[in-house]
């Protein structure tokens, strides 16, 4: 794989305006594409093969009427009884009858609109259903619906949309958070480069990446299914990935170039070495998101499919367009400082780089990283200790974390869904905004038969604890299947409501000789939280078991790969404590713009697990494949930590900040549920790159010592061998310097008695680096 990848580094470096030319054809191609032929995004909850989809599939083939999507137009008098504006109420039913996909919408005021009108006699609502998701309609359907209750707003009702109404033409602009992201990151970028050419090239590749990415994904949701939220996911996930995969090559071509290699061979080698471990650390991210498909819901596999595709796009814009810039800058990737002072002596920049290139080695091994690295790996008991502790303290929260699916009430006060919801809760109870669907297929009997039966089946249910009111029943012209509606005392996302659920389904309901469905939009997200529940388990054990394997491949070590998977849990974990603490707490929440408190949706802890730990693949890689260079030339397990740290560190705390900030500015999303994502993954990196790679993994690595690498002897000849950043001896960026040049250094000879032994100890480890790489 290394050799393809300098092959492809190099001709993109060489030929650098034939790729730029190619990339600018190719996303103008795929935007075109979008705009003609694109599809529209929709969340579809179902799950196949539960309860709540049969009973909705039962509906739709036998009682069509009483089937499709529901929504509802909620009204309110601000002056005088509700029903003084009844004229303008049916006629509003009546326009809203007529519009497209709309099966039926039934008046408060007609016989089969009883109990639409609260108690007090202010607000009432007309019950729509539609033939498609209302979440697919478009903003041009909005307004056709805005024309439609034209006569109650002209007769001075507030008019809100309820329910599956309120996604109607429901679209969101992630545009100013994307700006903030990106003013941030190159911020950073220039603080560590001192360059703004080396600053915007990663910029300019995410750019593209991330829009050829959404380009794609916008063709693909014309022929499957997509969430609403698939493309603010995927361009926060995209986003992050593509600036840090630049990163990682400049950063690498930036060091190389300071030891005076020529530009071209430089991008060769930045693709043999950071691009091999970018392959790595992005598949692992692609095959960890494509693991959602686990789930069992297509709603949680089309988020990662989404999200997967756009990485997979990053990957390839770094590892073709990043070379491509790195040609077309030449030197001028290097710090102004350095240009400036090669001039000044009247040298070449490459030569002033070459007389500089051994300072800049053992300044790596001198660094304040370094000395960090070394401090931890002289004591790493009582650092592992504090870390671990911290890490368990942030995942406390986590032991009381309730799954379930947010409802109307926790969205913004802007959105009409949420005004309809507050209306819903002060006329008819908060229980109205979710009632639950009983769906009944009838035996072969008598009409008197069947209306006992029913009559005795509403009567139990109301007695259930938890149960505020039954509906009559409607029976299908066949007598086949009859329906009614079940109003919970709490609300839709409420645990009381989950377990009024099971109740019915398990006690309540007769099972001997009648077949019942509970179903509706509420029992639809119990049953997907449920599904999503018992699969979590597997998914975790499928991606873990896929991380081994890759990382096993990448440092032919079974503990690397071990160690790797326990950290990553507890960070993970820490991050679950601080989504829980946030958003189900509440503590903090009323910074975020969020003022009310929800349950965790099942799949948000999923899609958090299984991004976050590919992600932590990066800096994982790239940290110990630095190490691991150092281990090989010296053979000192103190030594090469302090030396891979030295060498990544400010690399992986740019980083991991600009994944941060990157993550971060999408909490100006107004969906709680981007909100949650956006902090899960931002504490999740900024925990990963701080107490896990600069403190937990130097302590872990010194207490292991040489038996880090150990590998069993029997996996020795199946395990294939992949070169990953610093294991391609030809042109090594930097070489690690002697030990007694090390000691030389005051700072260094406190931490290393034992100089003589290391020269030796040097020589051995550069043998057995020849016969790696041969």
């Amino acid at each position: 794989m290394n050799q393809l990848l300098e092959r492809l580094g190099g001709f993109c470096a060489k030929r650098h305006w034939v790729v730029i030319i190619a990339w600018v054809i190719i996303l103008g191609g795929l935007l075109a594409a979008k705009h003609a032929f694109g599809g529209n995004y929709v969340n579809n909850y179902n799950v196949a093969g539960t309860e709540s989809q049969q009973g909705l599939d039962r509906l739709n083939n036998t009682f069509s009427d009483q089937g499709g999507y529901a929504g509802q137009i909620v009204y309110r008098a601000k002056h005088g009884p509700i029903s003084a504006d009844k004229s303008a109420i049916n006629q509003t039913t009546t326009n809203v009858s007529k519009l497209p996909h709309v099966i039926k919408a039934v008046s408060p005021f007609s016989p089969a609109g009883a109990g639409a009108i609260a108690p007090d006699g202010k607000i009432a609502y007309t019950s729509v259903s539609w033939t498609v998701n209302p979440n697919s309609l478009e903003t041009s359907y909005l307004d056709k619906l805005n024309k439609a209750v034209a006569p109650a707003r002209k007769a001075g009702l507030e008019v809100e949309y309820g329910n599956g109404a309120g996604m109607i033409g429901q679209t969101s602009s992630d545009r100013t958070s994307e700006i903030i992201g990106l003013s941030c990151a190159l911020v950073l970028l220039i603080f560590m480069f001192g360059s703004l050419i080396a600053a915007a090239m990663p910029l300019i590749s995410a750019v593209f990446s991330v829009l050829a990415g959404l380009s794609l994904l916008g063709l693909l949701a014309a022929a499957m299914t997509f969430p609403t939220t698939a493309p603010t996911i995927a361009t926060l996930l995209g986003l992050g990935v593509a600036v840090d995969y630049g990163l990682f090559l400049v950063a690498r071509h930036r060091e190389q170039l300071d030891t005076g290699m020529d530009v071209r061979t430089s991008a060769r080698h930045a693709e043999g070495t950071s691009g091999a471990a970018i392959v790595v650390a992005g598949s692992t991210v692609v095959i960890s998101i494509l693991g959602l498909y686990i789930a069992g819901v297509s709603f949680v596999g089309a988020l990662g499919l989404a999200a997967a595709v756009v990485v997979a796009v990053t990957m390839l814009a770094a590892l073709t367009l990043v070379p491509a810039f790195m040609g077309v800058a030449q030197e001028n990737v290097r710090a102004l400082r350095s240009r400036l002072q090669a001039h000044k002596t009247g040298v070449t920049t490459q030569e002033e780089a070459r007389e500089t290139a051994a300072a800049t080695a053992r300044q790596h091994e001198q660094s304040a990283f370094a000395r960090w690295g070394r401090k931890v790996s002289e004591h790493p008991w009582p650092w592992a200790i504090v870390s671990v502790v911290v890490l368990l303290v942030l995942a406390i929260p986590l032991l009381s974390i309730s799954l379930g699916q947010p409802d109307n009430g926790t969205n913004p006060t802007s959105e009409s869904s949420r005004r309809a919801y507050d209306l819903t809760t002060t006329g008819f109870g908060v229980g109205a905004n979710g009632p639950l669907t009983v769906v009944v297929q009838l035996p072969k009997q008598s009409a008197a038969a069947t209306s006992s039966l029913l009559s005795g089946m509403q009567a139990n249910i109301s007695k259930t604890k938890d149960v505020v009111s039954v509906t009559p029943a409607a029976i299908n012209s066949v007598a086949t299947t009859a329906v009614f509606n079940v109003i919970p005392d709490s609300r839709p996302q409420a645990t009381a409501t989950t377990n009024l659920v099971r109740t019915l389904r398990d006690t309540v309901l007769p099972k001997s000789h009648v077949t019942t469905y509970v179903t509706g939009s509420t029992a639809g997200a119990v049953d997907f939280t449920n599904r999503i529940t018992s699969r979590l388990l597997w998914l975790i054990l499928a991606v873990v078991a896929i991380a081994f394997v890759l990382l096993t491949t990448a440092f032919r070590s079974v503990v690397i790969a071990t160690k790797a998977a326990i950290l990553n849990l507890l960070s993970i974990g820490a991050a679950y404590g601080v989504i829980v603490a946030i958003f189900q707490f509440g503590w903090g929440a009323s910074l975020i713009g969020l003022h009310t408190t929800l349950p965790i949706p099942a799949y948000v802890p999923m899609l958090v697990f299984c991004i976050v730990f590919g992600l932590s693949m990066d800096y994982e890689v790239f940290l110990l494949s630095r190490v691991h260079e150092a281990w090989v030339m010296t053979k000192d397990a103190h030594r090469s930590v302090a030396i891979g740290i030295g060498s990544t560190a400010r690399v992986i705390t740019t980083a991991a900040a600009i994944m941060v900030v990157v993550f971060a500015s999408f909490v100006l999303n107004s969906d709680p549920v981007v909100k949650m994502l956006a902090i899960g993954m931002a504490f999740a990196v900024l925990i990963d790159a701080s107490l896990v790679r600069m403190v937990l993994v130097p302590a872990v690595m010194a207490l292991l010592g040489r038996r880090a690498w150990w590998m069993p002897r029997w996996l020795e000849p199946i395990v294939p061998h992949l070169q990953l950043e610093g294991s391609v001896a030809a042109g090594a960026a930097v070489s690690v310097p002697s030990a007694a040049a090390a000691d030389a250094e005051p700072s260094a000879a406190a931490g290393h008695s034992q100089a003589g032994q290391r020269e030796p100890a040097e020589r051995r480890g550069t043998g057995r680096r020849r016969d790696l790489d041969h």
